[in-house]
């Protein structure tokens, strides 16, 4: 019998593990050897590299497992935000512009910026040149909200630089269309003040994603899979956009040893879409609309500000307080013109939305001294925002003189308090053992003139114990436990929407209603991990996590009011496990005479079980594992660099919800870059994208509901991507 190809990769990997481990000490001769060559002097570039591995080395010796990625790595393919970086990065995945970890879907997965949740502002208005790095943590940690069933991103920023710098980055690309950004960073420092600006404009960059394309295949059947009702339709979409985002940090340390930091980002966006859908009716009953033309705008201010002080007393305790304040307003106009089967314009809805958001937060924590052995942290966060909705729908029916106002409002307050403490106590020298406990609260008030007037409040205690054993005296092996209480609050959207009308209204096509009864998803998470990182450049790691989650949040399809509708409910609980082994390691580790090449590998394998879902198919997840392959070449007698990143994943079918499935095809991406030095200060990349030209991406889902199956088969286009960016610094 033919074996499955994840098992295969599983031993492949494996074996790739056991080879390493015993060549580390087989070669040790070959090893010492290459340790006594006269070490090469690194280019200044390389710098940034080089600071991001001290990180990481830190990193060991930390009772809580995270992974670092350097701003060298995060630059490597030229990408113009963090989105697209992070689609390369292991065990990562970017779904409609949301990062998730795998074994989770976006929602499980917490993204922070230095440590606190993105307010104001999205994660792609953050200037790449601010990033120092980022930190992936794969259990909780009560410095952070332990909403992270699925774990933490963290994006940490740059510091303000000592010395002053000043560079310019200017990137064409091509993916559906022409796209180019200028990005400008200045730096200085004059005495105890020093500050950095960075500043972004691009044209076509936020729409660079979006599938142009979109065929959707629809067969509505009964019980008895007798079909009634089947038609195609064609979805072609022409966006544009352009936004300009500024971010300024300053610096200034007092006479009495306080540093104050204030970091800004202000983003401005307007974009404009023309969409025209197209229907063709193949067996039964027509619908209402046969063809519709939509042209919708929107635009977006973004705006946060942070103060953060940070002092150290005689006796050695810490303070690191800091306050700020978030601002956002969104506006969208949305005009639709749809025809009859006739051709005749029956019905024009436009939509006129405006979005107000304004909000504060502060958090502070005390590094208390206790001894040699305990590092004890106490802190708390607070934030409190309030959302102003008018969303205000029109009508204009063909036979209607009158046209139909069908005007909605709402206003939402939501805040959020934690407090929560960490010891980290060194045991032996060598190994620690992280406790932490973490209390939050959340509270939602809602009111508006399409619903009733609710409250919300749900609170969560969450321990968590995390312990990391050293093998030896350098640390080269350890490993690592940890027991987390993580949590999923309700999605502000899913409790409080006001009610959203679909045209064409079908089991495919519900409207949607907030649930203001959800409860939030509590889960458990242990997480066990193996990993050496040996000084001749030779790293391998075997992590194992097991989760189980209750309360689960699903959505389901119901009938009402002559209408179907759409809204999520609590529904049953889920057990997952998943399994990552993964190598970093240079060639010449194993063959001193090779070229310089660096080689990183990872291999993830997934196994979950939900229960209260419709058998079959009952996972968390729609893929089984994914497989990493990077490499990065430096060629000895030219200033150039190759790399290249590929990612390999299977695909099967998901039970998503009470009444719905879906299976997606996942293509193989393999992405190249090339980058010339021309010296110290001047460099050129060329990044190729999905270079083997998936030129689509294939969705097949089915909806029951009782008396009816409905299936959709969705074909979604994608393009090469191509980038050609130059950086000089002055």
């Amino acid at each position: 019998m033919q074996a499955p190809l994840s098992s295969v990769l599983t031993l492949l990997l494996c074996n790739t593990l056991v080879v390493s481990a015993h060549a580390q000490q087989t070669n040790s001769d070959k090893t010492r050897i290459a340790q006594e060559k006269p070490a090469i002097k690194k280019e200044e570039p390389q710098r940034v590299e080089i600071q991001a591995r001290s990180e990481a080395q830190l990193a060991y010796q930390e009772a809580a497992a995270k992974t670092i990625i350097g701003s060298a790595d995060l630059l490597k393919f030229g990408d113009t935000n963090v989105l697209d970086a992070m689609r390369r990065v292991p065990g990562v995945q970017v779904n409609n512009n949301k990062i998730q970890l795998l074994g989770m879907n976006a929602s499980y997965t917490q993204v922070l910026i230095d440590g606190e949740p993105p307010r104001g502002v999205n994660v792609e208005d953050i200037p790449m040149q601010m990033i120092e790095r980022i930190e992936v943590y794969r259990t909780a940690n009560a410095q952070f909200s332990t909403q992270a069933i699925g774990g933490t991103v963290n994006i940490v920023l740059k510091r303000v630089a000592s010395s002053a710098q000043q560079s310019i980055k200017i990137t064409a690309a091509y993916v559906q269309h022409g796209q180019g950004t200028v990005e400008w960073n200045n730096s200085g420092k004059q005495g105890d003040f020093s500050h950095s600006v960075v500043a972004t404009a691009s044209q076509n960059s936020i729409s660079a994603n979006t599938p142009k394309k979109t065929l959707n295949k629809q067969t509505i059947s009964d019980d008895t899979d007798q079909v009634l009702q089947q038609y195609d339709s064609l979805l072609d979409r022409n966006v544009k956009d352009r936004d300009i985002r500024i971010a300024p940090r300053l610096q200034y340390r007092t006479n009495s040893n306080i540093n104050l930091t204030s970091t800004t980002m202000l983003a401005y966006s307007n974009s404009e879409r023309d969409t025209s859908r197209s229907y063709t009716f193949l067996q039964g009953e027509p619908l209402d609309v046969a063809a519709m033309r939509v042209h919708d705008t929107t635009e977006r201010v973004n705006l946060s500000s942070t103060m953060r002080a940070t002092t150290s007393f005689s006796n050695d305790l810490k303070l690191d307080i800091s306050g700020g304040f978030h601002a956002q307003r969104i506006k969208n106009t949305d005009s639709s013109q749809n025809y009859s089967l006739n051709g005749d314009l029956s019905l024009v809805r436009n939509y006129d939305t405006h979005v107000r958001i304004l909000g504060g937060n502060s958090s502070g924590k005390f590094s208390i001294p206790t001894n040699a052995e305990h590092d004890l942290v106490m802190g708390w966060t607070g934030s409190g925002t309030t959302v102003h909705i008018d969303r205000n729908q029109t009508d204009f029916y063909k036979n209607n003189a009158i046209p139909v106002y069908l005007p909605q409002n709402g206003r939402n307050e939501l805040y959020k308090s934690a407090l929560y403490a960490q010891d980290e106590w060194k045991l032996q020298k060598n190994s620690s053992l992280y406790l932490g406990l973490r209390w939050e609260s959340l509270s939602i008030n809602s009111e508006g003139s399409a619903q009733d007037k609710s409250r919300y409040s749900t609170n969560v205690l969450s321990p968590i114990v995390q312990t990391m054993w050293q093998l030896n005296s350098h640390n080269t092996d350890r490993i690592r436990l940890g027991l987390a209480r993580t949590y999923q609050a309700p999605n502000d959207f899913y409790l409080v929407s006001p009610k959203i009308y679909l045209v064409n209204n079908s089991i495919q096509n519900p409207n949607f209603v907030g649930n203001p009864n959800l409860r939030p998803e509590l889960a458990w998470g242990l997480d066990a991990a193996y990993e050496h990182n040996g000084k001749d450049g030779l790293n391998y790691a075997v992590r194992a996590k097991i989760q189980q989650i209750d309360d689960l949040h699903r959505d389901t399809i119901f009938f009402e009011n002559r209408a179907w509708w759409r809204k999520y409910i609590n529904t049953g609980s889920a057990l997952g496990k998943s399994l990552e082994l993964s190598t970093q390691f240079p060639l010449k580790r194993f063959v001193l005479e090779a070229p310089d090449i660096d080689i990183s590998m990872s291999y993830l394998h997934f196994w979950s079980d939900v229960k209260g879902l419709p058998q079959p198919f009952n996972q968390l997840n729609p893929y089984t594992y994914e497989l990493t392959f990077s490499l990065n070449y430096r060629l000895k007698d030219m200033p150039l660099t190759f790399g290249m990143n590929t990612k390999l994943q299977d695909a099967h079918w998901q039970q998503i919800s009470l009444t719905d499935r879906t299976y997606i095809e996942m293509p193989t991406n393999l992405d190249l870059v090339g980058l010339w030095k021309f010296d110290k200060k001047s460099q050129l990349r060329l990044a190729i994208s999905n270079i083997t030209n998936s030129n689509s991406i294939d969705t097949f889902s089915q909806s029951r509901v009782p008396g009816y199956v409905s299936t959709l088969h969705t074909t979604v286009n994608r393009a090469r991507n191509m980038s050609l960016s130059f950086e000089h610094k002055f």
